[in-house]
C-alpha cells in the first residue's frame, strides 16, 4: 500500500471507470463508494475527512491506487516568485498594466475550458495587484491540470504569466 499525502489528488483510471460501470465485485461497498467520489479535483484529505473513519478511507484509497483503479494526479509545481513584482506608486498605472494580463488569462481559460471557465475568470478579474494575479494564476493552473491535463495546466501557467 502507498502512503498517500493529504494534499495528493487522485483521478480514476479507465479501469476505475469501468469498475464502477460494471459494478466490479472485487470492490467492497466502501471502496466502490470512495472510487465514485474520486474526481480529480478533491485532495486525499478532502476525500477522507468526510468519511466516518478517515484512516480506513486513506488505506482504501491506497489500495485503489495499488490496484490501478486510481492514479496520482501530478500538479504543476508553483513557480517561485523572486519578488513582489514591480513597485507601483500610482495605483491607476498598476491597473493599466494588470488589465491586459487579466484579459489574456481569461481568454486563455475560455479557450481551454469553454463554459467551465466562467467562475475561474471571475476570480482572475477580481485581482487588484500583480502579486495577487500571479498567485491566482498559479492556483488556477492547478485546477486546469486537474480538469484537463498536466500539460494544459503548465501551458496555461506559462501563457498567462508570459
Amino acid at each position: 500500500m502507498t502512503d498517500l499525502d493529504s494534499n495528493s489528488v487522485l483521478r480514476k483510471t479507465e479501469a476505475g471507470v469501468s469498475a464502477i460501470k460494471l459494478r466490479d465485485r472485487t470492490l467492497t461497498p466502501k471502496s466502490r463508494m470512495l472510487l465514485i467520489v474520486v474526481d480529480g479535483h478533491k485532495s486525499v484529505g478532502d476525500l477522507t475527512k468526510a468519511m466516518p473513519n478517515p484512516d480506513e478511507a486513506r488505506q482504501q484509497l491506497g489500495e485503489l491506487l495499488s490496484a490501478g483503479f486510481v492514479e496520482l494526479l501530478e500538479l504543476p509545481k508553483p513557480v517561485p516568485v523572486t519578488g513582489a513584482g514591480p513597485t507601483i506608486s500610482n495605483p491607476a498605472a498598476g491597473a493599466n498594466e494588470l488589465t491586459p494580463m487579466i484579459r489574456r488569462a481569461t481568454h486563455l481559460l475560455e479557450d481551454m475550458l469553454g463554459p467551465d471557465a466562467e467562475s475561474l475568470c471571475l476570480q482572475i478579474e477580481r485581482c487588484t495587484s500583480h502579486s495577487q494575479f500571479t498567485a491566482k494564476i498559479i492556483e488556477i493552473s492547478r485546477i486546469v491540470a486537474a480538469m484537463r491535463s498536466e500539460k494544459k495546466g503548465a501551458e496555461f501557467l506559462l501563457a498567462a504569466t508570459a
